[in-house]
């Protein structure tokens, strides 16, 4: 029999899946799933297959097609340079804090399981109490039953430090398994972020940590904010919840403050209620002060990254030789980016100038924050962290052609290697990834983080 194939996009079932999942989907994932459904609807109209996707028998089409546009991309230790930050001003203090208890994590979009493994290792070299626990979800039945097996191909293992591969990981044939003392402290649920219930922690009580990174980046405004006002509930007091450089919170929840280290930043949820702000308090808190409601609409590291970026590997990077001074495990790592400004022409000291004042909150509004992002190109027209934010803005303003085109220039310097070192949230990769998705969201219509 003939596959019958669908003639025309099938715009009721794509936007039954973006509700479904959140995401706006881009025009990749729209081609991905007209041609499964080319497959999966054989002769049934749209109508009729979107109420068989509705329907029990259709949960195994519902889930293939979700799978489809699901995005799985990972590996083990990704994001070094953030994950050194958490290691040093989330997990250890945590630890250090909470002595003699468990701690209970989530890994919010799991995917394949490499960021559950990574979070065990991290906790067990953190000293944490082995009672403690990693919960893993996705909205993927694929991907959650390769992540339940946390086994790994063996060239992604291989470019861990040696300490690392040898206590965590033993061969598996052309695969490397975790250690069954780690794999048993994980857990591993479907769910589906934009479905209720969340997940509880064990007994019922709030995550002490909860990543969600590169996850979000795919939703639209409305799911974004949804979700995380909704992970923000599952924290324990105190709690810390993580999304990737490349995911800015443009309106944080009034429970969360932005906790700003050199190399990343964290939202924590408040211990207890907060104080109004004060009106001259900005938009970028920093450790101590109190978010206004309107705080985060650009997180910013706020300085430049220290040439020794941490204890764990770039992936797909290897690993530098030589280890950290403190426990001689992790080697360190130079973004690649890092250069010297001494010798930097006078203009794009001044645009650099400019641009902190923007990531200080300095304008008033959108308006002026856009006139100073403009003045910074006018100096430097490959500052493309300004570029990128210049971007944002129109994207908030749905100017989603003169938001592309700011993307686009941003991408093109990056990909040039015309683009400077900046003191910006997001290194020169992470920039070029966040400028790619924009792109992505902009051909699929917009209207979308």
């Amino acid at each position: 029999m003939t596959p019958v194939t669908i003639a025309r996009p099938s715009s009721l079932i794509h936007a039954f899946i973006a509700a479904k999942t959140g995401m706006a989907l881009s025009g990749t994932q729209r081609r991905r799933l007209d041609e499964r459904l080319a497959v999966l609807q054989g002769s049934l109209s749209e109508s009729q297959y979107l109420l068989h996707l509705q329907s029990s028998s259709g949960a195994a089409d519902l889930s293939t097609l979700i799978s489809v546009v699901a995005v799985h991309k990972t590996d083990l230790f990704r994001d070094e340079v953030q994950l050194s930050a958490f290691r040093t001003h989330v997990l250890e203090p945590l630890v250090a804090r909470v002595l003699g208890r468990p701690l209970r994590v989530w890994s919010a979009g799991c995917a394949t399981g490499e960021e559950v493994a990574t979070l065990l290792m991290m906790m067990e070299e953190a000293g944490a109490d082995g009672s403690s626990t990693v919960l893993g979800t996705d909205i993927s039945e694929v991907a959650l039953n390769r992540a339940r097996t946390l086994s790994f191909p063996g060239e992604q293992v291989r470019r861990l430090p040696g300490g690392l591969r040898e206590r965590y990981f033993v061969p598996d044939g052309s695969r490397s398994i975790l250690v069954p003392e780690l794999r048993e402290r994980a857990s591993f649920q479907h769910h589906n972020l934009m479905e209720s219930p969340y997940p509880k922690a064990a007994g019922g009580e709030g995550f002490d940590i909860i990543f969600c990174r590169n996850v979000l980046i795919y939703f639209t405004s409305e799911a974004f904010d949804r979700v995380v006002g909704l992970l923000a509930e599952r924290l324990a007091p105190g709690g810390t919840l993580i999304l990737s450089a490349a995911e800015p919170l443009l309106q944080a929840p009034p429970s969360l403050r932005i906790i700003r280290s050199e190399n990343a930043f964290f939202y924590v949820r408040a211990q207890e209620q907060l104080a109004p702000a004060r009106r001259d308090s900005g938009r970028f808190p920093t450790v101590g002060q109190e978010p206004r409601r309107d705080s985060g609409r650009f997180p910013t590291v706020g300085q430049e990254q220290r040439r020794d970026s941490g204890r764990f590997p770039t992936i797909p990077v290897p690993p530098a030789q030589g280890g950290s001074p403190e426990s001689g495990r992790y080697p360190a790592v130079r973004p690649a980016e890092a250069q010297d400004r001494l010798d930097e022409h006078p203009l794009h000291l001044e645009a650099d100038r400019l641009f902190a004042q923007v990531l200080d909150g300095v304008g008033e509004g959108d308006m002026q924050t856009e006139d100073y992002l403009r003045r910074c190109l006018a100096l430097d027209p490959d500052l493309s962290a300004a570029r990128y934010l210049l971007g944002m803005l129109l994207e908030l303003r749905e100017s989603f052609g003169e938001a592309a085109a700011e993307y686009r220039k941003a991408l093109r310097s990056l990909e040039e290697g015309r683009a400077r070192s900046t003191p910006f949230f997001l290194n020169h990769a992470r920039l070029r990834v966040a400028c790619e998705k924009a792109i992505a969201r902009m051909e699929g219509g917009g209207k979308a983080r």
